[in-house]
């Protein structure tokens, strides 16, 4: 048998101007956070400062960077693109020469973990259809084109500091 009103004890918090316990459930007494933050403020905050159309504009041009990225991919030898990119999600693995989908898993691996210690860029791996892969999200308001170029770049550098280059 469950006594819900050991729950509402469970948390209890108190202020004169929060209901007695008992009077109605307090839903936010009734885990850890005791409150939820007010997310649609910074919704809110954006839109008031950008507007509708200062939206769109970021929107489209996180949508044109993530193209630029693609086609830095794309134009790598040593780089191959895995998806389309239809948002601003660029998947994409170095691939140099005729390695093992193993071996190129490793050595992604590496690369990802290489990249974080690095520093110059932030990207994540993934697993893109079992296969180890970059997958930068272009999404933060002050990435420019310098830093998409730079993301391709350094991925390049740091699999070539391994020896792997196209043959």
């Amino acid at each position: 048998m469950h006594d819900a009103s050991l729950l509402d004890n469970t948390f209890a918090i108190g202020a004169p101007y929060l209901p007695k316990p008992g009077e109605h459930p307090m839903f936010g007494g009734r885990g850890p956070e005791a409150s939820r933050r007010a997310r649609g403020i910074a919704i809110w905050a954006t839109l008031r400062a950008y507007g509708r159309a200062g939206h769109r504009a970021m929107v489209e041009r996180h949508l044109d960077l993530a193209q630029r990225l693609a086609r830095a991919v794309d134009d790598a030898p040593e780089l191959e693109r895995l998806a389309d990119v239809p948002l601003n999600i660029v998947c994409f693995r170095y691939r140099p020469g005729d390695l093992s989908d193993d071996a190129l898993d490793t050595l992604n691996a590496k690369i990802g973990a290489d990249l974080l210690a690095d520093g110059r860029v932030y990207v994540g791996t993934t697993r893109y259809r079992g296969r180890v892969a970059f997958r930068p999200a272009i999404v933060n308001w002050r990435t420019t084109e310098a830093d998409v170029d730079l993301i391709a770049l350094v991925v390049r550098e740091l699999g070539a500091r391994l020896g792997v280059t196209v043959a």
